[in-house]
């Protein structure tokens, strides 16, 4: 097995990963909030941040791209464990895009309050940080398994 052809099995795999991940992130609102009506599925209409959305789903991707690369070269040419590595490389796309998208509601509002009575650090970084890690660290450590075993399985043949 080439390095090139690991890391694009790896980008083909996290992209499809990335996707399972996003439509739970949308799923998990929808089933905790869930009202009995369609409205609680529509959730995503409601909110007024759609630019932190949607570049969220972006560093997701980019972040799915990036770790998918080093995760295929790391199952399918270094042969490590496939389950520890791609729950690694799960979890380590859910905090570094968390991280990257908690960056723009920082510099968008939160840098304007240093200093003042809220502490735009633990607002904008740390609260995202804890919820999405909070109720995605389950998902992504079961995508992560799904991730590194479809590297595998797709190395093989």
């Amino acid at each position: 097995m080439t390095k090139e052809r690991a890391k694009k099995i790896g980008i083909k795999v996290a992209t499809i990963s990335v996707s399972i991940g996003i439509v739970l992130a949308y799923l998990i609102p929808t089933w905790i909030f869930w009202d009995g009506t369609s409205k609680s599925f529509m959730w995503i209409f409601d909110i007024g941040f759609w630019f932190n959305v949607i570049m969220g789903i972006a560093f997701f991707y980019g972040m799915g791209n990036f770790f998918g690369k080093k995760a295929g070269i790391e199952i399918l040419v270094k042969k490590r464990n496939y389950i520890l590595t791609g729950v690694k490389y799960g979890i380590l796309t859910l905090v570094t895009a968390t991280f990257l998208t908690s960056l723009i509601g920082f510099f968008q509002e939160g840098i304007d309050n240093i200093g003042g009575f809220s502490n735009p650090f633990y607002d904008y970084i740390f609260k995202p940080m804890y919820w999405i890690l909070m109720y995605g660290i389950i998902p992504a450590i079961l995508v992560g398994i799904l991730f590194g075993l479809t590297i595998k399985l797709n190395g093989n043949k």
